[in-house]
């Protein structure tokens, strides 16, 4: 049985790469190889968390290696302080002689960006296999790590756990959810705005962005519509799975992303989204058959779409049963875990010195 050794953050506090870890540790995953999970990061922590965290790892990652209790080295990358960390884990791995899979779930543009640019780039050039979110961040890291190690493996959603309700009458009529976090990125600010749009026309909707706390501005501009916007902060388990079973659809005006867990999250739940054409989501939002694709900070654009779904029922459902089609056969956990465990045994038995060799 195999040994894998996986590194990447807390599960199940926020956070796309923490829903992924999340899924994969639930899964049969663990049954099915020796999968040592090491967390590291701390979201929402201060820095002496982060700290002890990263040299946890750090430590368990080094006595491993220098135990032979590793065959494959599994990292989940992310942005900022991640990357240097797993460049770190990285490097020690092919020290070590054992290969590494980088899960990537940074923009292929990190690669060329002035600040981590030389590290992503290193990063990729050494790495066994490189798994990228979507076809066209896979086509994008093909030209800097090499197109016979960038594996397509999109993110994954239990669809056991997340369902439409039994009852479809139990959906809200105008309930809009917004599932992210509060920075800039997200667009959040552009649903607040589009929110004052919509309610001019649809005074029963009713708009609720989970997400940790929302920045005082973005308060005070949701307050200025009444109860119509709230804000739960962070949901998970059941109170996420309720969220996504009541809402009429999914609002995700972003700028920038990888393959959002939420948009999977709310397809799985049989929701019909309003998102943007960034990153992976124009590989899994399809126009009109998944869902409403609206520029990034244009809140008259997406006013219009929610309004549009909001108007039609018919239509929502329909998209609602496209959406957990593609979720079962596509993105579901199940699926997803017998194609990563193909990667790995490919990195083990396929592997040659050179693959290992360190640069």
């Amino acid at each position: 049985m195999l040994r894998i050794l996986m590194i990447g953050p807390e599960p199940h506090v926020g956070g796309g790469i923490s829903a992924v870890a999340g899924a994969l540790l639930e899964s049969d995953l663990p049954q099915r190889c020796r999968l040592t999970y090491l967390a590291e990061g701390a979201r929402r922590r201060g820095p002496g968390v982060k700290l002890v965290r990263f040299l946890t790892a750090l430590g368990g990652l080094v006595r491993r290696l220098a135990q032979g209790q590793v065959d494959v080295v599994h990292l989940h990358v992310g942005g900022g302080s991640s990357l240097y960390r797993h460049a770190l884990y990285l490097a020690l791995s092919r020290l070590a002689g054992r290969p590494a899979v980088l899960h990537w779930h940074l923009p292929a543009e990190a690669a060329s960006a002035d600040q981590g640019g030389r590290v992503a780039r290193w990063m990729l050039h050494r790495a066994a296999v490189v798994i990228a979110l979507s076809p066209s961040w896979q086509a994008a890291l093909a030209d800097l790590a090499g197109r016979d190690r960038v594996v397509l493996l999109p993110n994954p959603v239990d669809c056991a756990a997340i369902r439409p309700p039994a009852d479809p009458t139990a959906r809200s009529e105008a309930t809009v959810l917004f599932l992210g976090d509060f920075s800039a990125r997200k667009g959040a600010a552009d649903l607040v705005a589009a929110a004052a749009l919509v309610l001019a026309q649809r005074p029963d909707a009713r708009f609720v962005l989970c997400g940790g706390r929302p920045p005082p501005a973005l308060q005070q501009r949701a307050a200025a519509l009444g109860p119509a916007v709230s804000f739960p902060g962070v949901v998970q388990g059941d109170a996420k799975r309720g969220l996504l079973q009541e809402a009429a659809v999914l609002a995700l005006p972003s700028y920038a992303e990888g393959l959002p867990v939420a948009l999977l999250e709310a397809m799985a739940a049989g929701l019909p989204v309003v998102a943007t054409p960034v990153g992976g989501i124009p590989d899994l939002v399809q126009e009109p058959d998944h869902g409403l694709l609206v520029p990034p900070g244009d809140a008259a654009a997406l006013a219009a779409a929610i309004l549009r779904l909001l108007g039609d029922a018919d239509l929502r459902r329909a998209i609602g049963r496209r959406n957990r089609w593609v979720a079962e056969t596509r993105f579901d956990v199940k699926v997803y875990v017998e194609r990563l465990l193909a990667v790995y045994e490919g990195m083990v038995w396929n592997s040659s010195p050179r693959d290992l060799r360190v640069g």
